[in-house]
């Protein structure tokens, strides 16, 4: 069986170019960049819902990159939990996503509530229940329609956390992978809504398939992680096809399916290409800070965007207000990661780190029973012989991370 199989990771891993992939920065901007553009392109607050003829016709396709979104996650999430403990893989992923989170539902929540609305004015509990980003499974309505996606998140975090939780290694995560398709079958099959709901049909394609490929950074490229690199793609384009998308809307469905497999696509040939190394050396330090803006922007957008245009279109009119709302939720985004995140990320992840220990000092020391004193025996006294030193492990006992 694989799980039983020796550990490949303990042979030396492949890591080419710099320790930090700079170009998936880019690309996860990219990814929030075409979404904002779809949802600024489609939303009524145009007034009409051919408000940009010519360019809807591409920025329809931006709704995909969510799909870049969850492929980047399957490749990133797998590589910072290899190695570590579910407690603090938790702490990291809480602190990377709550404090923007919550400063989203707040200032978003409470411009809804003084009648400042998309669509829905939420109630105080369902105000209150966004806040733990589980609203999805308590069936409680999202404040946002793009916190659809960090359910998604949240389910496979926990996925991993699992993993972590018995050790990550090169064959405990092809087992995992082959498990997570197998039943995402058995699934579709029994129509079984609770097993739906634990492997998130929608998005388990791009992670399954961004976690074979981070196997392919890592180790090198073999059989077993593009084979479900390959499954990865088929599924996701069985999904993205079966759902009648916009595409077919605006180019019959004969050309719709074709462009819904070629953008498909396009995103796996693209982090293929990071896999393998082809984009190690974009290592500009501006990408990272494009990246830090991916989170916030993602957030925000659509109902700052909305406003916006809402208010200027009449002004300014359709072309000058796009420009100007996409410069200022960039700035929005901005602003909330370096007054909200910056601060607080750190911060909050010490705290969640001190609190997985926070039992050690209240551990009392196990009692020593007291022992009666031993006989004494005639002839010379005997002295006890002294304790082994005690020596620090040197570098090289150090287990390997693997």
């Amino acid at each position: 069986m694989l799980a039983a199989a020796p550990r490949i990771s303990d042979a030396p891993a492949n890591l080419p170019g710099p320790s930090r992939l700079r170009v998936v920065d880019l690309l996860r901007f990219c990814a929030a960049l075409g979404v904002v553009l779809f949802h600024f392109g489609e939303t009524r607050a145009w007034g009409t819902s051919n408000a940009f003829p010519a360019m809807s016709a591409v920025t329809t396709f931006g709704l995909y990159g969510v799909c870049l979104f969850f492929l980047i996650s399957g490749f990133v999430i797998l590589m910072s939990a290899w190695g570590q403990t579910p407690g603090h893989f938790a702490a990291s992923r809480i602190s990377r996503l709550f404090p923007a989170y919550w400063a989203s539902v707040l200032v978003l929540g409470g411009l809804a509530v003084g009648g400042l609305i998309t669509d829905h004015r939420p109630s105080l509990t369902e105000l209150l229940v966004n806040m733990t980003m589980l609203q999805h499974g308590f069936g409680v309505r999202d404040l946002e329609i793009v916190y659809w996606t960090l359910w998604q998140e949240l389910v496979f975090y926990a996925l991993i956390a699992c993993l972590a939780a018995v050790g990550i290694t090169y064959r405990r995560c092809l087992a995992f992978m082959g498990t997570w398709v197998i039943l995402l079958a058995i699934a579709d099959r029994a129509d079984a809504g609770l097993l739906k709901q634990l492997l998130v049909p929608f998005g388990a394609p791009y992670f399954i398939a961004g976690m074979a490929l981070y196997l392919v950074h890592r180790f090198g490229g073999s059989l077993f992680p593009w084979l479900f690199v390959a499954v990865g793609w088929a599924l996701g384009l069985h999904s993205a096809l079966a759902g009648e998308p916009a595409a077919f809307r605006k180019f019959g469905q004969a050309l719709g399916s074709a462009l819904v497999v070629g953008v498909i696509s396009l995103i796996f040939l693209v982090m293929i290409l990071v896999a393998v190394g082809v984009f190690d050396g974009l290592d500009w330090r501006w990408l990272t800070f494009l990246g830090t803006l991916t989170y916030p922007l993602y957030l925000f957008h659509h109902h700052v965007g909305f406003l916006l245009i809402q208010w200027l279109h009449p002004v300014l009119g359709n072309r000058l207000t796009l420009a100007v709302a996409v410069a200022a939720v960039v700035v929005v985004a901005y602003g909330v990661h370096r007054l909200v995140e910056r601060p607080l990320q750190p911060r909050m992840r010490a705290a969640l780190e001190r609190s997985l220990t926070a039992d050690a000092a209240r551990v009392a020391p196990p009692e020593t029973a007291a022992l009666p004193p031993a006989p004494s025996m005639p002839g010379p006294a005997l002295t006890p012989p002294a304790p082994y030193p005690r020596t620090a492990p040197e570098s090289g006992y150090l287990p390997r991370g693997g």
